[in-house]
């Protein structure tokens, strides 16, 4: 056991004493170095009997044998190696006197130890750099290549996308979301500054120099007695009785305040009067003299004076009054009644006008009335010669078994999209409608579909099923789709109308079986409709109605290129010429009474 402990402290010991070794090494040299070029004679003599030796050596070898050379060899080499370990010996003590030596010097100034070892470290690199010859390359700059790809490299990286977890999304967005917030605030801040300094030399300049120096000067005043402690006080109060001032200046000019008139005197406004008024006397005059006074009456805008001014208009009106009433003849009294008659029965005519819509008849209705019920309903149209709306479904122009069905149906009123939607459609015009959910806006382009329906012979209608529905209404969802459907139904079974849904989730060979049966509207999904009729299911050749039911939410859902491909799937014979008849009202209606010779008709419902 103790043996293995020696061993492993050998062991242990060995690599510090190679490190001491190979650290000395270059002291070593480097004394040998110098102690040749103090000693070159030595050297020389050395050499020389070591030269002298050998020739001797060489002069006997000739009669000795080679046991004898290879013997004398073998002690010279040993020689040697005594003499080389002596002289490390003496280097290893020079080099520990030296070692004390500088460890005195460093714990004395440290920092001329530093500069000492550090020196001492260059000398030992540039002596390893003189003996093994190495230098180090210079560094040369960069070529044009070199900066390129240094450059595209970094481009690269920079585009390549760099995955951030979670946690650091949301640091970052934390982050920027602070530097938004402190770069407002700080916008914010310099604003008000720069705001009240507008406003302090705003003041400024509005008040008057007199009086400015005159506050100036009790200020400076107040200063030298008081100090500087209350003038954050006195700001903040001339503050508030500025901003007092001027709120009252804003509601006086906005809300009109109470100005305050000066009292003025009448001539006869006395406090108090000591005499008798001859007013108060009620004793009755014999006299006819007194009876009936006289008043003089003045031409203009002349006064008696002592007497009261309004008293002397009344009487002075009274007078003119009676006096043109007598010059008047009877012809003049017949104008007059006259005028005033025609004066009543206008406005009567005004008053009878300004009825309110709901009081009128349809054929009553002014442009203005029609303003007035738009404006009532919050209907907002655009587009050339619109039609006016429906007031209520009795007022419009829909077939008796329609406004049946519509009556069963429990549509008691028309909504605003139905008010104006059904008679636009009437037409055979394109529309676009933007509604809230549940404005009614299936019916509002339903019935005019059902409309036109009705209006065709059954007879043609059974005759031409394997042509195809008349009407296509496309949805973005199943859901919607059946909701459709049930609205539908509900329209178009009372009219025999027949209504068929191809959406997914339902078996495509009973929908075909259903389509072959025949129908006039077919309530499907994009996508499902694409398939029936790739496979032949359903054709298009007389269909002239399209509906898109929440035709926004359908685009956003990239069903826009299934749409186009099941436009294509249309006759083109029956688009809308690009001219002027398209907005036609007159050219339009009897397009619509036509027949089979319909134009196709869209309408849009986001």
């Amino acid at each position: 056991m103790a043996g293995e402990l020696a061993d492993k402290k050998d062991r242990d010991a060995s690599p510090s004493k190679e490190e001491r070794k190979r650290s000395r090494t270059p002291d070593r040299e480097r004394d040998r170095d110098r102690d040749r070029k103090s000693s070159p004679s030595k050297d020389r003599k050395r050499h020389r009997s070591r030269d002298r030796r050998r020739g001797g050596s060489r002069s006997r070898s000739r009669s000795r044998s080679k046991s004898t050379e290879r013997e004398r060899r073998h002690k010279e080499r040993e020689r040697d190696k005594e003499r080389d370990r002596n002289k490390k010996d003496r280097d290893r003590d020079k080099d520990g006197h030296r070692r004390d030596k500088d460890r005195k010097r460093s714990s004395l100034s440290p920092g001329r130890g530093k500069d000492f070892k550090s020196r001492k470290d260059r000398d030992s690199k540039k002596d390893e750099e003189d003996e093994h010859g190495d230098k180090k390359p210079k560094a040369q700059p960069l070529s044009l290549e070199e900066l390129l790809a240094k450059k595209k490299a970094e481009e690269e990286a920079e585009a390549k996308p760099k995955f951030l977890s979670k946690a650091e999304r949301e640091a970052e967005a934390l982050k920027r979301r602070q530097q938004e917030v402190e770069e407002r605030q700080r916008m914010l801040e310099e604003e008000r500054k720069k705001r009240k300094q507008f406003q302090d030399l705003g003041r400024k300049m509005l008040e008057d120099p007199q009086e400015r120096e005159r506050r100036e000067r009790r200020e400076r005043m107040e200063r030298e007695t008081n100090g500087n402690e209350d003038e954050e006080g006195r700001q903040k109060i001339r503050e508030e009785k500025d901003k007092s001032k001027e709120l009252h200046a804003i509601k006086e000019r906005y809300l009109g305040g109470i100005k305050k008139r000066r009292r003025t005197r009448h001539l006869n406004d006395r406090k108090f009067v000591f005499e008798w008024d001859a007013s108060e006397d009620t004793s009755i005059d014999y006299n006819p003299l007194y009876k009936e006074r006289h008043q003089v009456q003045l031409l203009g805008r002349g006064f008696i004076a002592g007497i009261d001014l309004k008293q002397q208009k009344r009487e002075q009106s009274r007078f003119y009054g009676d006096l043109m009433e007598k010059r008047r003849t009877l012809e003049e009294k017949e104008q007059e009644e006259a005028r005033l008659r025609k004066l009543r029965k206008k406005e009567a005519k005004q008053r009878w006008d300004d009825r309110h819509w709901s009081q009128k008849k349809l054929d009553e209705m002014t442009d203005r009335d029609w303003r007035i019920f738009r404006e009532d309903y919050s209907i907002t149209t655009k587009g050339g010669k619109i039609p006016n709306p429906i007031r209520s479904w009795k007022d419009s122009s829909l077939p008796p078994h329609i406004l049946e069905v519509i009556d069963k149906c429990g549509y008691k009123e028309p909504t605003p999209i139905q008010r104006q939607a059904i008679p636009i459609g009437l037409q055979n015009r394109d529309i676009i409608g933007v509604a809230e959910t549940g404005s009614g806006k299936t019916a509002a382009f339903l019935i005019p579909l059902l409309v036109w329906i009705t209006t065709l012979p059954k007879i043609d209608r059974i005759e031409e099923s394997d042509q195809g529905p008349y009407a296509i209404i496309l949805a973005p969802t199943r859901e919607l789709a059946q909701q459709i459907e049930e609205e539908t139904i509900k329209f178009g079974k009372p009219l025999g109308i027949r209504t068929v849904a191809v959406i997914g989730g339902i078996s495509r060979e009973d929908q075909g079986f259903r389509l072959r049966m025949g129908c006039e509207i077919v309530i499907a999904t994009p996508g499902r409709l694409i398939d029936v009729l790739e496979n032949r299911y359903l054709v298009l050749s007389r269909c002239t109605y399209v509906v898109l039911d929440e035709a926004d939410r359908m685009i956003d859902m990239g069903f826009e290129p299934d749409v186009q491909k099941i436009l294509e799937h249309m006759p083109v014979s029956n688009q809308k010429p690009d001219t002027d008849e398209a907005e036609d009202p007159e050219k339009m209606l009897a397009n619509f009474e036509s027949g089979k010779h319909k134009y196709r008709q869209v309408s849009l419902l986001p």
